[in-house]
């Protein structure tokens, strides 16, 4: 019998899913963050380690005994990464399989359209856009990591939820209740300390990207500020979208997948961002994935075995949870 993994490495989590060629028998683990610019070698091998032997466990498999895999990992943008990530993954017993490593929007867009030509918008931690035609050509826009990116993120939102909260602070802008709420998930009572809690020990993008749901709670309840910050992170996640179908088309009403913890989470901000994106790309099909990312993963892992899913196996990989 013939095994397959695919392997979904975030900023703070990952996931595995190993199946059959039928998807009857699976099994799934899941460990911490796995993305190279955020997690030291040793942190990713132990979570690669941990999830790959919890997906096995069930199906009383060693994880030597996989066909095939295939790692997308959220920052794999270069050679050197994909080549880290591959001997992490084979240091975690994978040493027998035929395995694939790309960034995590791969199996985003190979989970979300089932295989099929498209863009997927991952809205997670960060943020990132990949459209793949019918030829096989490919772009990616954005995913360029905090710094100088990940606009509409986790991360995005909390840092403006930060930003505003101090401006709120200091008298710059009118107060209201995301000030006292920012401040209390900080720990904090005044500006004056907030310094010393963001920089002992320094703030992490993840911790950050936290912050998200309170500024969606927010908004939904009426917070004007929180609201405003919420339409700029759509609009900037929209303007990824129309970037990526303008560089690379992918059919006259292309299909649009939404997908990232964010992206799938039902409420305003994911209305919001499905609204942007239809007011800038009317012709666009913008929905929820078919797939969890994981799952196109391991779509990913049976096509570099030369298997190609039925409908029965799509429809197996279908029940397991997009996020």
């Amino acid at each position: 019998m013939r095994w397959f993994l695919g392997l979904d490495g975030g900023g703070t989590q990952t996931r595995v899913l190993v199946c059959d060629a039928t998807g009857t028998q699976a099994g799934s683990g899941a460990a911490g963050g796995t993305n190279p610019h955020h997690t030291r070698a040793e942190g990713i091998a132990r979570s690669f380690t941990a999830a790959i032997r919890a997906a096995c466990a069930p199906l009383h498999l060693e994880p030597g005994e996989i066909t095939a895999g295939f790692l997308g990992v959220a920052g794999v943008t270069d050679d050197a990464a994909r080549a880290q990530v591959e001997r992490l993954a084979r240091a975690a017993g994978l040493a027998h399989a035929r395995l694939g490593v790309d960034h995590d929007i791969r199996i985003a867009l190979a989970g979300g359209l089932e295989g099929r030509p498209g863009v997927a918008l991952v809205v997670g931690t960060g943020s990132s856009c990949y459209g793949r035609d019918a030829a096989g050509r490919t772009w990616q826009t954005g995913g360029w990591e905090a710094l100088i990116g990940d606009e509409g993120s986790g991360y995005f939102l909390g840092r403006e939820a930060l930003r505003l909260a101090v401006r709120m602070a200091d008298g710059r802008t009118v107060a209201t209740a995301l000030r006292a709420r920012v401040f209390g998930w900080l720990g904090i009572q005044d500006v004056a300390t907030i310094l010393r809690r963001l920089g002992q020990p320094a703030i992490t993008k993840p911790e950050v990207a936290r912050l998200a749901p309170l500024v969606v709670e927010l908004a939904e309840g009426g917070d004007s500020a929180a609201r405003a910050i919420l339409e700029e992170g759509a609009r900037a996640l929209a303007e990824l979208v129309v970037a990526n179908h303008r560089s690379l088309p992918t059919g006259t009403g292309p299909e649009v997948v939404v997908t990232g913890g964010l992206g799938t989470a039902a409420g305003m901000y994911r209305r919001m961002i499905y609204a942007a994106i239809e007011r800038e790309l009317p012709q666009a099909r913008v929905g929820p994935p078919a797939l969890a990312p994981v799952a196109g993963a391991v779509l990913l892992a049976m096509e570099r075995a030369g298997v190609v899913p039925t409908p029965a196996c799509l429809a197996h990989l279908r029940m397991h949870p997009i996020s």
